[in-house]
């Protein structure tokens, strides 16, 4: 019997029992009182209901079933990860961005005035609206992280990007 869902082909159940210990942690985490794991496709688009099988966690989460079995890295708990992504690194935390970008990263270090949170202490491409202090102007603001070390177009101080703004229209 073919597997349902929108993608067609080998059941989830096979495709677990073909693929050793990670076969095995989908199949414990599959909890879809709906579809059984027979019935729904190893590469389905179906929002499956799973549970965590770490210990103390158990949370449960809905995820397509196809997300849960592409490629090598595949999606697990949220919350489990949630408190991996928010974890500093010795190499993506702001220091050592600012050591590897040059005249840059030293302006931007210069800028940073966050009395919460060391430079080492907060991801270079975090959400975290981090406290700068403008070197030309003294302008002070928040703005997030990833904003300000993004390699395409990032941001400067407002106050002096207003001044330029306003010089420009005045030469039009």
């Amino acid at each position: 019997m073919p597997a349902k869902g929108p993608c067609t082909g080998k059941p989830l159940i096979e495709w677990c029992a073909e693929n050793g210990e990670r076969g095995d942690k989908l199949l414990e985490e599959y909890c879809d009182p709906d579809e059984g794991a027979a019935e729904v496709a190893k590469g389905s688009n179906y929002r499956a209901l799973w549970k965590c099988s770490s210990e103390g966690c158990g949370h449960e989460w809905r995820a397509q079933v196809g997300s849960r079995t592409r490629g090598e890295r595949t999606i697990g708990c949220p919350k489990c990860t949630r408190g991996y992504q928010n974890k500093v690194t010795p190499t993506d935390n702001f220091l050592a961005w600012c050591a590897q970008n040059g005249r840059r990263g030293a302006e931007l270090l210069r800028e940073y005035r966050d009395p919460k949170k060391l430079p080492d202490e907060v991801k270079k491409a975090s959400t975290y609206k981090a406290l700068w202090k403008c070197a030309k102007c003294k302008h002070r603001w928040r703005k997030m992280m990833y904003i300000r070390t993004k390699r395409v177009r990032p941001t400067g101080c407002p106050q002096c990007s207003l001044a330029v703004r306003k010089k420009h229209r005045k030469q039009e």
